[in-house]
C-alpha cells in the first residue's frame, strides 16, 4: 500500500516538474514563421521556411554579419495586421520597413519594440490621430517615416521627445496644429512635413530647412517662409463712430 502511494506521489511530482519547466524560445525563423500568418497576400514572402537557405537569404530580411537584424518588406502588396506581440519575440529587431503596401487602421502599439531604431510605415492606409505617448520609452528610435498615409491631429509629444531622433518624414498626411520644439540631442539630418496642416510660426531650431519641407502648408509662417503676418489694430470702438 505504501509503495503505490509514493508511486503516485512521484508521478504527480513528475508531472508538474514537466508542465512547470519553460519551454525552449522558438528560434528567429520560427518567429517570422510565425509574424508571416498574420499578413495576408503574403505570396512575396514566398521563400519563406526554405530550410535549404540560410534565414539572412529570405526575401526582406536584414542581417548583419549573419545575425538577424531587420524587416524590409516593402511594395510587396502585403496587408493584415501587423503582430507587434510576434515582432517583441524578434529581439535584435532594429529596423521595421512595410513602405508601400496596403495596412490600414490606426498605428499598432510599436512603443513596445523599445530597442527599435528606424520604422518606416509611408505610403500605406493607416489613418487617425496618434496617441500622445505613442513613441514613449523609444530612446533608440533614430528614423521615424510615416508619410504619404491618412494621420490626423497634431504631432504626438513623445515623437517630437524622442532624444536621438535624425530623421523625421510625415508629408502627404492630415497632421495640424502647431509644428513642436523637438527636443532631440542632435541637429535633424531630414526633416519633412510638407503637405499636412500645420499652421503658426515654425521653431527657430528647424528653421534652416529648404522651404519645400513645409509646401503646403498654408497656415505656416516665418523662415524659411513668409513672416508671420500680425492683424492691424483696430480702432477704438466709440457710439460717435455709428453716426453718418
Amino acid at each position: 500500500m505504501a509503495f503505490h502511494k509514493a508511486h503516485n506521489w512521484l508521478l504527480i511530482l513528475f508531472f508538474v516538474l514537466a508542465t512547470s519547466v519553460p519551454s525552449m524560445a522558438d528560434t528567429d525563423p520560427q518567429i517570422l514563421i510565425k509574424f508571416k500568418r498574420s499578413l495576408s497576400n503574403s505570396e512575396a514572402l514566398h521563400n519563406w521556411g526554405n530550410d535549404s537557405i540560410s534565414m539572412c537569404k529570405w526575401v526582406g530580411i536584414l542581417c548583419m554579419k549573419e545575425n538577424f537584424h531587420g524587416l524590409t518588406l516593402e511594395g510587396m502588396g502585403l496587408s493584415g495586421v501587423i503582430d507587434v506581440d510576434t515582432l517583441l519575440e524578434l529581439s535584435t529587431l532594429r529596423s521595421f520597413s512595410v513602405m508601400n503596401n496596403s495596412f490600414e487602421g490606426s498605428m499598432p502599439d510599436f512603443k513596445r519594440l523599445v530597442g527599435l531604431r528606424k520604422l518606416i510605415l509611408s505610403k500605406n492606409k493607416f489613418y487617425g490621430e496618434i496617441h500622445d505617448d505613442a513613441f514613449a520609452g523609444m530612446k533608440n528610435l533614430k528614423g521615424v517615416f510615416l508619410a504619404e498615409n491618412g494621420f490626423k491631429g497634431n504631432i504626438p509629444k513623445s515623437l517630437a521627445e524622442l532624444p536621438n531622433l535624425l530623421d523625421l518624414d510625415l508629408h502627404g498626411n492630415s497632421f495640424q496644429g502647431r509644428i513642436p520644439e523637438f527636443q532631440t540631442k542632435q541637429h535633424l539630418r531630414f526633416l519633412n512635413l510638407s503637405y499636412n496642416q500645420f499652421e503658426g510660426p515654425i521653431p527657430p531650431k528647424i528653421s534652416d530647412r529648404d522651404p519645400s519641407a513645409y509646401a503646403g502648408n498654408k497656415g505656416l509662417c516665418e523662415k524659411p517662409l513668409s513672416p508671420c503676418l500680425t492683424s492691424p489694430p483696430q480702432e477704438a470702438s466709440h457710439p460717435y463712430n455709428s453716426y453718418p
